[in-house]
């Protein structure tokens, strides 16, 4: 039985050393044709990442010490990480996207005492002040040793020619940062235990085999792709700005690489369907999205270019809880497309294999013990609950976050994660999501839900996309026009707004509609979350601090 990751690498190295495991572009990516990758095999891969581990452990690095890692997606990031969860090590992955202050802020809640990182991340380490009270052993990612403990190299060479048996696992595995697009970034604690059962949901729910190719545009994720047996082709793109990828370079790639695992966030989707054709798409068997709800539009795009069924799935979850429930594309854009342009949510599927969700009453409150009396029946909006073998049990050193978002179950012994979602289960057991709870516009008789006001808006020709906000309790809704339009396009746009809300029920209250002046600010990690935080401030400044709807009703 498995007890560490790294066990799936050394066997993938054993049963096919000289398989590729990773290529990376050399001098970036030829858009009309094949291009020039480093090339690293599952044996060079797994005997780089025994000597970097026995490397680490001469410079001190022991089990259970918490290491920031800060490396863009490389061989090198690929080595370091299995090394560091051979050396039983805790990495701490912050997406560097984040910006300077809030990765300051990460680290010294975190206090690794080891720093390992390219020259670039060493310097601002040094000049502002990173968790300069914790950190004792650095190492640079490059040949020099910068002023660190070591170079990588000089710890490669500490470490040759050593060979890792698997051992028991500390209580941690690693300390993954979550985005921080609605609220303070936490760090989430993964156990060995969460990465081999998630490895092992991947597998049964999307049927992936060992001796796949994966384009992975999101480096997190791309750390799977070894422990399930796929080469790992590392895209030419700025993975902290997933919305700038050229798709040319992309399909380029897939069509050198016979590439057949595809997964990116909905801007990628987005991207990736403003190809001609889909010519260099014969080999993907699948594709999937996650980090937020992909649109039907940018589905139905892809879709068309990707040979005949190829689906694109789009899984729900969350860094505390993945994958929680899956759903594909063909079930979106002949089913529940229209249920959402409706302004019914957005159905993300049913939960996948050994995850139970259910649905509990909205509050900001803990909720110290978990009973069966806490469930909404079908239909009634709630905030969704999970539970099982991928549920994270605490964040970092957070104990009054892990207070609000997990909740003890005495009769298992387990713990359940709060997503922070608000949603509902239909009658075939399907999760509809309705909208961040902390994104509700909550006033005097009715609350909006993002994700049931947003899609019917959306529909409005030369809208990109909307955003609901509350000012001083009330609905107003912010506009991004779709590219080329301009402010004198504004009044009829207004016009077709304002006629949509009166068809919905639900929405016919909604009276503000405000053209937002650029692109919506949105999350760095996948490019597809709304800052809405930051367009209410917009809007309420806009308005007026007394603004509220004029009352046409009459008297």
């Amino acid at each position: 039985m498995r007890r560490n990751v790294a066990e799936y690498l050394v066997e993938r190295a054993r049963a096919e050393p000289d398989r590729a495991a990773v290529h990376v572009p050399i001098r970036g990516v030829n858009p009309n044709g094949a291009s020039d990758h480093r090339t690293i095999t599952f044996s060079q891969l797994n005997a780089d990442s025994d000597a970097i581990a026995a490397g680490l452990h001469s410079l001190g690095v022991a089990s259970g010490m918490r290491v920031a890692l800060m490396v863009p997606p490389s061989p090198d990031f690929f080595s370091l990480t299995f090394a560091l969860l051979k050396a039983n090590a805790v990495p701490v992955m912050i997406d560097p996207g984040m910006g300077l202050k809030n990765l300051g802020t990460c680290l010294a809640e975190a206090k690794p005492e080891a720093f390992i990182g390219i020259a670039k991340a060493h310097l601002a380490r040094r000049l502002l002040g990173w968790a300069k009270r914790s950190v004792r052993i650095t190492v640079n990612a490059g040949r020099r040793r910068f002023f660190c403990t070591a170079s990588l190299d000089q710890c490669r060479e500490r470490g040759r020619g050593s060979t890792w048996e698997p051992n028991d696992p500390g209580a941690e595995a690693a300390i993954l940062f979550t985005s921080g697009s609605t609220g303070v970034a936490k760090g989430v604690v993964y156990t060995q235990g969460m990465f081999l059962a998630q490895i092992a949901l991947l597998k049964s729910t999307y049927g992936i085999e060992p001796g796949e190719v994966d384009l992975c545009t999101f480096p997190l994720f791309a750390l799977f792709g070894p422990a399930l047996g796929m080469t790992c082709v590392i895209p030419d793109m700025n993975p902290s700005r997933p919305a700038t990828i050229d798709p040319r370079k992309a399909a380029a790639q897939i069509a050198q690489f016979r590439v057949t695992n595809l997964f990116g966030s909905p801007a990628v989707i987005r991207r990736l369907g403003e190809l001609k054709d889909g010519a260099a798409f014969g080999t993907l068997r699948r594709v999937i999205s996650a980090g937020a709800p992909a649109t039907a539009a940018s589905l139905e795009r892809l879709q068309s270019l990707l040979p005949a069924g190829v689906p694109i799935f789009t899984p729900y979850g969350a860094t505390e809880a993945l994958p929680v429930a899956n759903i594909g594309s063909n079930e979106i854009l002949h089913e529940t497309r229209a249920m959402t342009d409706a302004g019914r949510g957005v159905c993300v599927g049913r939960p996948v294999e050994g995850i139970d969700v259910a649905v509990v009453g909205i509050t900001e409150e803990p909720i110290a013990a978990w009973s069966e009396e806490l469930k909404l029946p079908a239909g009634t909006i709630g905030e969704f609950v999970v539970s099982g073998p991928v549920v994270s049990r605490q964040y970092f050193a957070k104990p009054a976050a892990t207070a609000l978002a997990k909740i003890a179950d005495p009769a298992t012994g387990h713990v359940r994660h709060r997503m922070g979602d608000v949603g509902y289960l239909d009658d075939a057991g399907r999760l509809w999501f309705c909208g961040r709870k902390s994104h509700r516009v909550v006033g005097p008789d009715r609350t909006d839900f993002t994700d049931r006001v947003e899609p019917i808006f959306n529909r409005v020709p030369g809208v990109f996309r909307t955003a609901l906000v509350g000012v001083n309790g009330h609905p107003v809704i912010c506009v991004e026009l779709a590219d080329g339009l301009r402010n004198g396009d504004w009044p009829a746009i207004l016009r077709d707004l304002q006629a949509r809300a009166a068809e919905f029920e639900h929405t016919r209250h909604i009276t503000m509609f405000l053209e937002y002046p650029t692109a919506f600010p949105v999350d760095v990690r996948h490019n597809s979350k709304i800052f809405r935080e930051k367009l209410a401030a917009w809007a309420a400044v806009a308005l007026g601090a007394n603004w509220a709807p004029v009352d046409n009703s009459p008297p």
